[in-house]
């Protein structure tokens, strides 16, 4: 099921499905968002949402976030 990355709760493993916009989506290819699943590892009250990548934090807007859609998926570690 294809969600808003701003719905998923802490924890939450997710592969982003959709990035608004070239300008956004080639930050988060830089960035290696794109390429794998991300946890989603906190979600601040009315501000960003915090995802993790091989050990990398990044703090997304409330508002891009929105925008991105995810499917859940398994962690890294988990078997396929």
């Amino acid at each position: 099921m294809v969600v808003a990355l701003a719905d998923i709760p802490s924890s939450e493993w997710v592969e982003l499905v959709d990035v608004p916009d070239g300008e956004r989506r080639a930050r988060l290819l830089r960035l290696g968002l794109l390429d794998g699943r991300v946890e989603c590892r906190r979600r601040i009250r009315n501000g960003p949402v915090v995802v993790r990548r091989r050990g990398t934090e990044v703090a997304l807007g409330r508002s891009l976030a929105r925008e991105i859609t995810v499917e859940r998926a398994a962690p890294d570690d988990a078997p396929r």
